[in-house]
């Protein structure tokens, strides 16, 4: 595999965990308690920043064929005008997860959207409801937040998570996923509300 980062500029990276329901389900959508757990699997996004626009993501996830796209990007007016932007391009639809996370942190947070080399390696499963997509949004988040040199906000990552799946990315979720991903503790249960 060729080079993906320049060894002279700094790379920041980031890993969030997968989750398990242990109880509550999908009843996040009505307001039930839920408990869940973070798993063992995990997500590392790390990445260096450019300055021409361009996102080049690889991903290596176990059990996947490793996954590999360049896409020009600088933003385009509100999030879900974004997303169908990204998802029309080839390769978009699974880096509308990760560009998403650049557009909405230039939304909430005034972050530019400059670019970045963006290396992806992943344990946790894609597709058995462990929150795979999740635990990708938050490392990249946060990985970009430390790239700019912003603290993480605890409770508005996992909200804003979310926006980057539903507004972006275009796939309708509730907040259990990314809430668990961000304030889960390792062998800890985890008890959500979440209000409808």
């Amino acid at each position: 595999m060729a080079l993906l980062f320049d060894p002279s500029k700094p790379v920041f990276s980031a890993t969030s965990p997968g989750r398990m329901d242990v109880m509550g389900g999908i009843a996040d959508y009505s307001g039930s308690l839920l408990l869940q757990m973070p798993i063992a699997e995990t997500t590392t996004v790390s990445l260096q920043l450019r300055d021409d626009h361009i996102f080049h993501l690889r991903s290596k996830v176990r059990g996947h064929r490793s996954l590999e796209t360049t896409i020009a990007f600088s933003g385009a007016g509100t999030p879900e005008e974004s997303g169908a932007i990204l998802r029309s391009l080839p390769g978009g639809d699974w880096a509308a997860y990760v560009i998403g996370c650049a557009v909405i942190l230039h939304r909430e947070l005034g972050l530019p959207i400059t670019g970045a080399d963006i290396d992806i390696v992943s344990t946790v499963p894609i597709g058995k409801g462990v929150s795979s997509s999740a635990a990708l949004e938050v490392a990249t988040m946060l990985a970009l937040m430390k790239a700019h040199g912003v603290a993480p906000d605890r409770i508005k990552l996992p909200l804003w998570a979310q926006q980057v799946e539903n507004r972006v990315a275009g796939a309708a979720c509730g907040l259990m996923d990314q809430l668990s991903v961000t304030l889960g503790s390792k062998r800890k249960l985890l008890p959500l509300v979440c209000q409808p």
